[in-house]
């Protein structure tokens, strides 16, 4: 499920992309190094970036150069910005689709013929005669097949063997259906919310930030729709900008580029191929006379 830390992740992930378009191994934007990251700033770190010197213990800049100022990009979530949403639930669906290890069960008279080796959940169902019903789950190919066949020798009315390796010979039904199954994962939008998020630039000088800001403003809004890494979508939409040049004595400036980031809170949870169904049939109510009923005639 997608929570406030993928979201802060993926913008991360997209700043990046805007400062450093052609990848990290090649210059940025602004020509300089850029620390790009989730959380705020450390002020000693960021006084020392601006300034071209280095902290140490800090992770190397993509391109670093002795004396090179550094600017940052930090992503963080306003405190007390989240906001309700109009909440459009949608119908379950699939976020990974069933795995199958095994290849389809071929069927030549009363033999069941099937190879390979199944991934984890995998089974195997025989149906006979529409009424008897045998599955297995094993962690081999040969396990399922002793399975299956101690399941139809409970039955007491079919002869069964297997060859103990990828084959399966029953005896004595009228109609028989194989089928094979697997496990997925399916989820179902449970919530959505809205929170703040600030993507803060500090450069050294005026026309880094300008020119920092703009990259990112620019991507952010030709992805206005973002896929987190659940499956579900964000909605990314820009509220405001806000400069500040009150650190210029320590030759930083900001800019803040607020956004507001709808997401979706996801249940997830395994989905089963049905390979076989069950049903009770229930009569109606209905009322029956505990005495028989009285017939009086006219004299």
């Amino acid at each position: 499920m997608a929570d406030l830390s993928d979201v802060t992740r993926m913008i991360e992930t997209l700043a990046t992309q805007a400062v450093y378009p052609n990848g990290t191994s090649q210059p940025s934007v602004a020509h300089m190094d850029v620390r790009i990251y989730e959380g705020w700033p450390i002020p000693a770190q960021l006084d020392l970036d601006v300034a071209g010197q280095v902290l140490t213990g800090t992770p190397p800049m993509p391109h670093p150069r002795p004396g090179g100022k550094v600017a940052n990009v930090s992503v963080y979530p306003m405190p007390g910005a989240a906001a309700n949403v109009f909440q459009i639930l949608d119908d379950t669906y699939t976020i990974i689709d069933p795995n199958y290890g095994l290849t389809a069960p071929t069927v030549v008279d009363d033999k069941i013929t099937v190879t390979g080796t199944p991934v984890p959940g995998e089974y195997l169902t025989v149906i006979l005669d529409n009424t008897n019903t045998a599955s297995s789950s094993q962690p081999t190919l040969p396990a399922i097949l002793n399975d299956l066949v101690a399941q139809i020798n409970a039955f007491g009315i079919y002869d069964v063997s297997t060859d103990g390796v990828s084959s399966l010979t029953i005896d004595g039904w009228a109609y028989m259906t194989v089928r094979q199954g697997s496990v997925g994962t399916l989820a179902k939008v449970t919530h959505r919310q809205r929170q703040g998020v600030m993507v803060t630039v500090w450069a050294p000088d005026h026309a880094s930030r300008a020119t920092l800001a703009a990259a990112i403003d620019v991507l952010f809004k030709e992805n206005v729709v973002v896929s987190l890494p659940d499956t579900s979508q964000m909605v990314l939409t820009y509220n405001r900008t806000s400069t500040s040049d009150e650190m210029q004595a320590q030759t930083i400036y900001r800019r803040d580029l607020i956004y507001e980031a709808e997401y979706a809170t996801l249940q997830q949870f395994p989905g089963y191929v049905i390979t076989s169904a069950q049903f009770q049939i229930q009569g109606g109510n209905w009322y029956a006379p505990t005495e028989p009923p009285t017939i009086t005639t006219d004299p």
